[in-house]
């Protein structure tokens, strides 16, 4: 719980648990004991560094976020007027599959996913109906970032007609799916 005193920072790298590399692009926000967000937060940058400052004196959780998912949440972190350092070792998850951009699409969509281990890849599209209209396979694809710029083609190359489609995305011993409407 926050106290009286001269404000603080909070200073800190982010990294992947598993392989020890820098995380970029982590959302990293200070709470109250309690859990309440208290407004304050900072995004990693390339090298997975991250500095909060003007933080009143006091005692806080921070929660470390990756794509919209919990990775790390460290409890009772200690802040009074001078910097304090905390290094994060985050746990992926083993496979986070991001929305589709932009939603609705034309022409075409990117789709991005992160995999926290080497694993074989498998990308599959569907219509509304369930029918299958495309299928994209890589023998193995390395742990990380990774993204596909879908035509809106299906298998035959001819452009999918407007509509509600679903896209599968297995890897690293996951499966997720994401809704995408294709506008005319």
């Amino acid at each position: 719980m926050p106290t009286r005193g001269a404000p603080g920072t909070i200073c800190g790298t982010v990294r992947n648990g598993a392989t020890s590399a820098p995380i970029a692009q982590a959302g990293i926000f200070v709470r109250t004991q309690a859990g309440a967000y208290t407004g304050l937060y900072a995004a990693t940058d390339g090298a997975g560094t991250f500095c909060i400052s003007n933080i009143p004196a006091g005692t806080y959780d921070v929660e470390v976020r990756v794509d919209d998912y919990q990775v790390a949440y460290l409890r009772g972190i200690e802040v009074a007027e001078s910097t304090i350092g905390v290094d994060v070792p985050a746990q992926l998850p083993a496979l986070a599959f991001a929305n589709p951009v932009p939603n609705p699409a034309r022409g075409k969509a990117r789709l991005r996913w992160t995999t926290a281990a080497d694993s074989k890849t498998t990308l599959t599209i569907y219509d509304a109906r369930g029918r299958l209209l495309r299928a994209f396979t890589h023998a193995s694809l390395p742990a990380g970032e990774h993204a596909f710029d879908w035509n809106l083609a299906d298998g035959e190359g001819r452009a999918v007609p407007a509509g509600i489609y679903f896209i599968r995305l297995e890897a690293a011993g996951a499966r997720q799916t994401r809704r995408l409407v294709v506008e005319p």
